[in-house]
This record gives C-alpha cells, sequence and structure tokens, in this order.
C-alpha cells in the first residue's frame, strides 16, 4: 500500500510586514509571490516569519521545549485523570493530546512551506552574494532542523528502521501531494541540506556583513548552529565518528562567541546558560508564559525526593536543590518544588526572554559518547565537572561509567528544555526513568495525523 502524504499549501505563503500579520493564513498568486521576493526585504521579511513561526507556543516556545517532550520524559508531575497524566502515559489516542501532536507536525510542515517558498525565489538575482549566502544559508539549516525534529517525533527508532516510507521531507512549494520518503532518501536530504548550509554560512559568518540583519546570531540559525546540528543528527543516525568530528570542530572552534556558562553566572541567575546558546529563540512573553505554566499555583513541579535523587546528593552542583530547583511557597506561587530555569531576572537583561535549541553542553555530551579513549573523553567531563562544580568522582572513568554520566547529563542540564525524550528514543532505552511504562515503538513513534495520510493500493 502507498502511503501519500496530503500537503496543504494554503495558509503557508507569508504576506506584509507587521509582525501581527506574518502567519495568517492566505492564498497567493505567483504573481504576488514575484512581487514580494523583488526586493531585499521581501526575502528578509520571509525569513524573519519562519523564525517567529518557530518561537510560537505550539512548537519551541512552549510545547516541544518545557510541555511535551518534558511530559513524555516524565519530567513533570502529573494528573492520571488530565491531559498532563494521558501524555505521560504515552495515550496518544487520546483526542486531546492526539490534537497537541498533530499541531506540532502541521505546524513544522507550515514553517518548512514558508522556506520552501523563499528557496523558490532566492536565485532570482535580487539578493547581494554576501546577502544570498546568509539568507540561503539559514534557510536550508532552519529547513534541515524542522525535518530533523519530525523525524526525531515521527520517525522511526534509529537502528530499526526499514525500508518502507516514513515522512515526507518537503523540498519545494507544490499544490500536489508530497511524496513521502524512506528513511536513506529522508536522511540523504537532511544531510544535503546541512551540507550546502555550512558551506554557504562559513564565509559570511566569519568576515559579517554590514547590515543590521546580520545581528543577534545566537537568535539565528548561524554557521555554529548549523555544525552543532549536523553533530546531532550524525549522532541520531548513529554514525559516532561523524557525529564526534562536528562536536569537536564546534568545541574547538567558537572560540570567545560561544563558551561554557560557568557556577558563577548561574550565581548571577544566569539560569539559561546564556553563553552557550548555538541557537535559541527570543519570546518576548516568555515571562507570562513561564509564570503560568510553571511559577504560579497549579503550574508544573516535580517531587523533591526525586531531585535530589537525580543529582546524587550533590549540594555543590550548580543546578540542584536550592539553586535551580527550589521549593516556592505562597498564595500565588503555592507549595511546589519547581524548576527556577526560566525564571526571570531583572538584572540579566541579554538573557531574559530565551529559550535555547541548541547548546554548546550538548556538543560536550556528544564528543563524550562518541569517544570510548580517555584520553579524549576525560578532559571534557572535567571541564563540565568544573562549569557546573559538580562532586562527583570522574577520575578515570570507565566507558560504562562515562556513558551513564552522559545519559544523566541529559537530565541534569536540559531539563525544561525538551531534550531528554529524544535521548531515550535515540538509545530505545526500554527503562523511563519515573514511568511505569516500558520504551518501546509505541512510545517512542509519535502518530503522524491521520488526516494527513492516505492509503491506496
Amino acid at each position: 500500500m502507498k502511503r501519500i502524504i496530503y500537503y496543504i499549501l494554503s495558509g503557508c505563503l507569508l504576506l506584509g510586514t507587521g509582525c501581527s500579520n506574518w502567519l495568517d493564513v492566505k492564498p497567493s498568486t505567483r504573481v504576488e509571490q514575484e512581487e514580494m521576493f523583488s526586493t531585499e526585504d521581501g526575502f528578509k521579511n520571509t525569513l524573519t516569519g519562519v523564525y517567529i513561526k518557530l518561537k510560537s507556543n505550539s512548537l519551541y516556545g512552549k510545547t516541544l521545549t518545557m510541555e511535551l517532550t518534558e511530559y513524555l520524559a516524565q519530567h513533570w508531575k502529573s494528573n492520571a485523570s488530565e491531559l498532563s497524566g494521558y501524555i505521560s502515559a504515552y495515550d496518544y489516542e487520546n483526542s486531546n493530546v492526539q490534537s497537541i501532536i498533530d499541531g506540532v507536525y502541521t505546524d513544522f510542515y507550515n514553517a518548512i512551506v514558508n522556506v520552501n517558498n523563499l528557496l523558490d525565489f532566492v536565485d532570482n538575482g535580487v539578493l547581494s552574494e554576501d546577502m544570498y549566502k546568509l539568507i540561503k544559508g539559514e534557510a536550508l539549516g532552519l529547513r534541515a532542523f524542522c525535518h530533523l525534529d519530525l523525524l526525531r517525533l515521527y520517525g522511526p527508532i534509529p537502528g530499526k528502521q526499514t525500508d518502507k516510507k516514513i515522512l515526507s521531507y518537503a523540498r519545494e512549494v507544490s499544490r500536489q501531494n508530497m511524496p513521502v520518503n524512506t528513511w536513506a532518501e529522508y536522511i540523504a536530504f537532511l544531510e544535503k541540506d546541512l551540507n550546502e548550509a555550512e558551506t554557504l554560512l562559513e564565509e559570511i559568518e566569519k568576515k559579517g556583513i554590514d547590515d543590521d540583519y546580520f545581528t543577534y546570531r545566537q537568535n539565528r540559525m548561524n554557521y555554529w548552529a548549523v555544525m552543532a546540528v549536523k553533530a546531532r543528527f550524525y549522532l541520531w543516525i548513529q554514525n559516532k565518528e561523524k557525529a564526534a568530528e562536528y562536536a569537536k570542530k564546534v568545541i574547538d572552534g567558537v572560540g570567545e562567541q560561544f563558551k561554557l556558562s560557568q557556577p558563577e553566572n548561574f550565581t548571577n541567575k544566569d539560569y539559561i546558560a546564556s553563553s552557550e546558546h548555538l541557537f535559541s529563540v527570543h519570546v518576548y512573553d516568555l515571562e507570562d508564559i513561564t509564570e503560568t505554566f510553571i511559577y504560579r499555583s497549579g503550574g508544573v513541579e516535580q517531587t523533591k525526593s526525586l531531585i535530589v535523587e537525580l543529582f546524587e546528593g550533590d549540594v555543590t552542583d550548580v543546578r540542584g536543590d536550592g539553586k535551580l530547583w527550589q521549593q516556592l511557597q505562597g498564595v500565588t506561587t503555592g507549595n511546589r518544588y519547581v524548576l527556577m530555569k526560566y525564571k526571570q531576572s531583572e538584572a540579566q537583561v541579554a538573557t531574559r526572554e530565551q529559550i535555547p535549541l541548541v547548546r554548546l553542553y550538548e556538543m560536550y555530551l556528544i564528543a563524550i559518547e562518541c569517544s570510548d579513549n580517555s584520553a579524549v573523553y576525560q578532559p571534557l567531563i572535567n571541564q563540565l565537572l568544573t562549569a557546573r562544580s559538580i562532586s562527583l568522582d570522574m577520575d578515570n572513568a570507565g566507558v560504562d561509567q562515562k556513558n551513564q554520566f552522559v545519559s544523566m547529563e541529559y537530565h541534569k542540564e536540559f531539563y525544561g528544555e525538551g531534550q531528554a525524550f529524544y535521548q531515550y528514543k535515540r538509545r530505545n532505552d526500554e527503562m523511563i526513568m519515573w514511568s511505569n511504562t516500558p520504551g518501546s515503538t509505541s512510545v517512542y513513534v509519535l502518530p503522524v495525523p491521520k488526516s494527513e495520510i492516505k492509503y491506496e493500493e
């Protein structure tokens, strides 16, 4: 039987210049599109619209960072009779859970179509050479980034894939049904986009462009972010050699532009380790979102004893009890044990309203995991221990201890950022911490929306 995803174009073309109108659903004629991309601003505005889409609540502004993926990783306490309980129980047939999962899928492809619309016109000769490389490089990087997370959510468990069709790697704007690709086809397209993005952005990133559009690089798909996504991608497809290569390229190449956050940064309430952000989204109403979702009474929380156990009783770790995890007590906050990572600090102007999507810390974990040579991984472990003031004795760590350290760090470090669930799936772990449900295909592979699939003989 042949599977076809019905790829709906209407509503995916961005028109207008006001931020409030970026994501309006409007069809567009070819003539209108040609007019929009007849100026440099048309390309800039369209790409900006894609970033706005990605930081929406239904994607990285909430759902894929602190909500859905965190419940799937069992990071929040849940109520069995409420939505949180259905998600934590991996009840993907529940209509409300299904609605969230369907929304993520649809919004990803909506963002991708807008990228593809830009790429359809990017060779029209309007852009200068440098701006062409910048905009096309970012667009290709974003297309790959979105497709990778689609694969991480809706694709098969790495190593369990077959030659069957899995997902559509959308590379063009079309009113026709988009073909569904096999694993091999999908990852080949993804790798091609990342390779081209790397080539386009490398020179531009190093020399810069005298243009206001070339600012706030940590909030854009910059060269180092592309390299980091390549490391993440290669690890996902189980190519540890290439994953280690790109992780080390990032670690060794970023210089002072990005660096590991240190204990004093956490003391100064830079809880999100902003110096490590290779790619993050700026969410202007993050304080309102997190006050409601985390810090006010009724917000998400975790049992204190579980967190103390997670941090192995380490009282020096800057992320542990009494530091990034605190007991809140009050009329508006309730009596709850909560993660303070997203608590806004007036003193940290530069770090407010930021949600990290790819961090330098992850590159260290990838490099450590992908080497069984202690001469390679031990110095990297030591750097992480120093950066987080961890007292854990890791001198002369064996491979098993090293791998366990990496596994636990994805929980400790990326709590509230949505990364732990992907690690369970990538490793095909049967044991999911704090869950009675064993890991399996039915847990790790989120269902593609029923409305997007048609079966034909």
